[in-house]
């Protein structure tokens, strides 16, 4: 198994160090008096790349729990690849273009069942299904709306966040393979409808969402908002939730209107002014995972690279309490991409390796650790 050797031993050092501290320096400030998680480094996978198979723009990282393996969509080189636990390619699913087996434009990736895997063409608006097994292009279903964050499968159906905002103004999509139909659901929260009423900025900016489903409810929400509900799979709005903000950022009161009305706002202010929920997961004892990133730019336009400070909060089964705020180290160095699988944090991480002029691209494993949470009220 290829893994961080002598030459990583530092960086993993001070990952550990980092990720086993309930207060590390990220952590410390006015507000962050209430314990978060532990997010405590356990691993890390280098990835196989070569000149004809690397990773040139990483969108999405998923786990398949059938075998351990990673894909990870690559908006760069529009296509999926998988690797191996020991971080070997083992399988490429699609490529750039325009044909039915192609990718004009990388969006999320999911697994639909033990032999399909799912590519979002989001240019096209296409869910494209391959053989996980040979990669070999089956057929398209088109949708609806804007993906923008994950998908994941239940009883059989797709959920997925997508912003829907020319006919039904909602934040979740409902996709039946079987029957090949969809249904938009959840409405879009206020501050987006009010940006829609208006120039719609807010709304087009974010429009990315994450969303997690059970057999009968979701727990769904939009990047731009401190909020989450819970909802049958009708659409009715059976709760809110809305986790306190210790260490992150969190979102700025009436923050529609101070980005589409405040002109004094920079292109640095505009970016580094909130937190933004970049995802949602279950884990096996019923809680809820939720991810915000607190962004940064390095740079200016049109050179920018985006970074974040990423933060992870733990629901509780019931949802009435949060443990928030726990800091998840690593390198920074380019934009992350994670997920969550049976209550491990996967993490993408790309390392400059300024040696050899290139980058490395890791998969980093993580313990969440609530051992140690003062749970504050979520609701």
């Amino acid at each position: 198994m290829t893994e961080g050797g002598t030459a990583r031993a530092s960086i993993a050092g001070a990952l550990a160090f980092l990720g086993g501290c309930g207060d590390s320096a990220s952590e410390t400030g006015e507000r962050g008096v209430a314990a978060g998680p532990a997010v405590v480094p356990v691993r890390e996978i280098l990835l196989e790349e070569t000149y004809e198979a690397y990773l040139g723009n990483p969108y999405t990282l998923v786990v398949d729990t059938a075998d351990g393996s990673f894909l990870v969509s690559d908006n760069f080189q529009g296509r999926i690849v998988r690797f191996g636990r020991d971080g070997g390619i083992v399988q490429r699913y699609g490529r750039a273009g325009e044909g039915p087996d192609e990718f004009k434009g990388m969006g999320p990736t999911f697994i639909l069942n033990d032999s399909v895997v799912v590519g979002v063409d989001a240019q096209r608006r296409l869910f494209k299904l391959f053989s996980r097994e040979d990669g070999e292009y089956l057929e398209s279903f088109r949708y609806r709306g804007a993906i923008g964050g994950d998908a994941s499968v239940v009883a059989g159906m797709v959920v997925a966040p997508s912003m829907e905002f020319e006919d039904d103004f909602t934040s979740v999509m409902i996709w039946d393979p079987g029957e090949g139909s969809f249904r938009y659901l959840v409405d879009l929260p206020e501050p987006y409808m009010q940006s829609l009423r208006g120039i719609g900025a807010f709304a087009g900016s974010m429009a990315s969402g994450s969303v997690l489903g059970w057999p009968d409810t979701m727990l769904a929400g939009m990047a731009g908002v401190n909020e989450l509900v819970l909802a049958t799979w009708g659409g009715e709005v059976l709760d809110t939730i809305r986790p306190s903000s210790v260490r992150r950022r969190g979102v700025p009161e009436n923050l529609q209107v101070k980005l589409e009305t405040d002109m004094s706002l920079s292109f640095r202010d505009r970016v580094e002014m909130m937190s933004l929920l970049a995802g949602v997961y279950r884990m096996l004892n019923g809680q809820t995972v939720l991810i915000h990133f607190d962004q940064t730019v390095k740079g200016e336009i049109p050179n920018v690279e985006w970074l974040a400070d990423i933060y992870l909060t733990v629901l509780s089964a019931d949802r009435r309490t949060a443990c928030v705020d726990g800091f998840v180290p690593y390198t920074n160095e380019t934009r992350a991409r994670l997920t969550v699988a049976r209550d491990t944090l996967f993490l993408l991480d790309r390392l400059i390796n300024e040696t050899d002029d290139d980058l490395e691209t890791w998969i980093r494993l993580y313990e969440i650790d609530t051992s140690g949470c003062d749970w504050l009220p979520a609701t």
